[in-house]
């Protein structure tokens, strides 16, 4: 930006150089607001995330907003800290394990366009922007880590609900009590709670032998004043199972229902890897591949096979990976899009210091890749962006985007060079299924 440069004739009296000084000032403090204007990519054409930096002298996280520019292919970063996050620290040999405090760092749940939900037990507003931010008091995840204490409550949250299981022993990994006693609170989009409902549900019937009583994930459905909860279990044979138990909170009743269609095994699952978009449930597959769980006709089916994964990745390698994987654990889901979390290793034995980590957009009206978000371990110092061909539109330096990642003193030194924040969850993107 050209920088003009005014004269200033100073006249014999006070008042004309009070004429000539605030116009002059206007149009400084105009150019200065031209020049250091924030960026807002459009909403349609990018996907938020928030990105945790580790601040050394406060002994907190700080959870910063940015937005993966799709159209433009760029990453742009707001600067603003939504929330810092200052539970639980844990020291391993007199240092921070900052794994650990990014872990409760993560969202209750969030959409990445209206709400965020948050903890009162570890999470402090900072800059809500124009998110409704939701508090709960919720402190089971960091005393369950840390102090290790029997549960009591398990808590589960979609959009515009929270579930509440109470009374649940040590056995609530696999459950065969006869019902469960749970709530369910609804709330609006500013976070007022309009239903509240208490309702046993029998755990060990007919349909569904035994699990994990709370749920993989939940659904609510405003129109029906339904809540569609999927859950899995493991029958004596080993083989997988989803149910969908529909809880109507109107008149307290329920029913279940299992899932067909489903070939193969089922892996387990929690619901920071089971994405949302619309009514649909996305999964992982045991043998690779991403399956779909219609909540409406109770029926699944493969989105995308292994080898349509492996075709979408073709133009992102030159040469075949010796190892591949990916998973939606670790990625989300924002509006039509889910993200993928790959890993291809190009060592001859793997795992070898020759690797990448890509975040794959993947539009799930058309099962194309959108745009690739790309981490190589042979060039640590620069994330890139590429296009749909595996095109590099832009870059951004990694210590930009992680704020100082590099300089962060982790107890296992691997961080920043093995890239130990991508699984750690230095990167968050939208997630409604959260618990």
């Amino acid at each position: 930006m050209a920088m003009h440069i005014i004269k200033l004739v100073v006249g014999d009296g006070h008042l004309n150089m009070k004429k000539i000084i605030i116009p002059f000032l206007i149009l400084v403090t105009l150019f200065i607001t031209g020049c250091y204007k924030t960026e807002v990519p459009s909403k349609e054409n990018s996907i938020p995330f928030l990105t945790f930096a580790p601040n050394e002298k406060n002994h907190n996280i700080e959870a910063y907003l940015n937005y993966w520019d799709i159209e433009k292919g760029k990453i742009v970063q707001t600067d603003n800290i939504v929330y810092t996050s200052n539970k639980p620290i844990r020291y391993v040999n007199n240092k921070v394990e900052w794994s650990v405090m990014v872990a409760f760092a993560k969202p209750l749940s969030w959409d990445g366009d209206k709400y965020i939900y948050l903890s009162s037990y570890y999470h402090e507003i900072k800059n809500p922007l124009n998110f409704k931010i939701k508090m709960f008091d919720d402190p089971l995840g960091a005393k369950e880590i840390v102090e290790k204490i029997h549960r009591e409550y398990l808590y589960a949250y979609s959009k515009n609900m929270q579930e509440q299981e109470k009374n649940v022993g040590p056995d609530y990994l696999y459950s065969k009590a006869e019902y469960g006693d749970f709530t369910f609170r609804i709330f609006d989009d500013n976070g007022n709670l309009i239903i509240e409902k208490n309702i046993k549900i029998s755990l060990y019937n007919d349909i569904f032998h035994g699990g994990v009583s709370s749920g993989e994930a939940y659904l609510y459905e405003e129109d029906k004043k339904e809540v569609k909860e999927l859950l899995l279990y493991y029958d004596s044979m080993d083989m997988g199972h989803f149910l969908i138990c529909t809880i109507n909170l109107e008149n307290g009743t329920y029913k279940w229902n299992e899932v067909d269609g489903i070939e193969g095994c089922i892996p387990n699952m929690g619901r920071d890897e089971i994405p949302i978009i619309g009514n649909k449930f996305y999964v992982n597959e045991c043998v690779g591949g991403i399956g779909i769980v219609n909540v409406d006709d109770y029926y699944y089916k493969t989105f995308l096979s292994h080898d349509d994964i492996k075709k979408l990745l073709s133009t992102y390698f030159s040469s075949p990976p010796s190892e591949l994987s990916y998973t939606l654990r670790g990625g989300g889901g924002y509006k039509d899009f889910i993200i993928l979390n790959i890993y291809a290793d190009f060592g001859e034995s793997p795992p070898s210091n020759n690797f990448k980590r890509l975040f794959m957009a993947i539009d799930t009206r058309t099962k194309a890749c959108v745009s690739t978000l790309e981490w190589n371990s042979l060039r640590p110092e620069i994330f890139t962006v590429k296009d749909r061909n595996g095109k590099k539109l832009s870059k951004i330096v990694t210590d930009k985007l992680l704020r100082g990642i590099s300089k962060i003193d982790d107890f296992t030194g691997k961080l920043y060079r093995y890239a130990g924040f991508w699984d750690d969850g230095y990167i968050c993107f939208p997630h409604i299924n959260g618990g």
